[in-house]
């Protein structure tokens, strides 16, 4: 195994293990009032057409997929750990949506990653390549504290393309996001 491809690897574990961590300390702390909710966390998929092509239950960590292309993993990419860009966002708070970074378009995106202040019932990222053509998007339910993927992992962005993403509130009142990350130029 390359040099690069371990890398990849190392930073794809550690952000699993962090969500994984972040995510069942802060479900530790929240009272049963605050969960009045009869399903479990999870992460939904869905294609250009908001067809629901994946589900991943955040509980018990198990992937629901019908769709042969999800089920494959997407063909790892030789790049160099000078080649990656990270774009940092902070603190945001909307009830309908907003673009991060203004819309703008980043090239390759690879993991994404952000951590939310409440627990709103439903919060999506919405993806499109060049030209607003909108691709799907991945809808976080019942999700606390941090949320994260890595978009080469899904069928929503291509490589080599460019993707601007949209935050969108799918869910009653607001959303909170303390802060996150985009890395891309894989």
């Amino acid at each position: 195994m390359g040099m690069m491809k371990k890398i990849h690897l190392i930073i794809t574990l550690a952000t699993i293990l962090l969500f994984i961590f972040e995510s069942n300390a802060v479900n530790a702390q929240v009272n049963d009032q605050a969960i009045n909710r009869d399903k479990a966390p999870r992460v939904e998929i869905y294609d250009e057409n908001n067809n629901l092509i994946k589900t991943i239950n955040l509980e018990e960590k198990s992937i629901e997929t019908d769709d042969p292309k999800t089920k494959s993993i997407i063909a790892e990419q030789t790049v160099t750990a000078q080649s990656i860009k990270k774009y940092s966002f902070g603190n945001t708070t909307f009830s309908n949506y907003v673009w991060i970074n203004g819309g703008y378009y980043f090239y390759n995106p690879g993991i994404f990653e952000f951590e939310l202040i409440n627990r709103p019932e439903a919060v999506a990222v919405e993806v499109y390549k060049l030209g607003q053509v909108y691709t799907g998007k991945v809808v976080w339910r019942d999700v606390a504290g941090w949320a994260a993927l890595d978009w080469r992992d899904t069928t929503l962005v291509k490589h080599p393309g460019s993707y601007a993403f949209r935050f969108k509130n799918d869910g009653s009142g607001t959303v909170q996001i303390k802060h996150g990350n985009l890395k891309y130029n894989y």
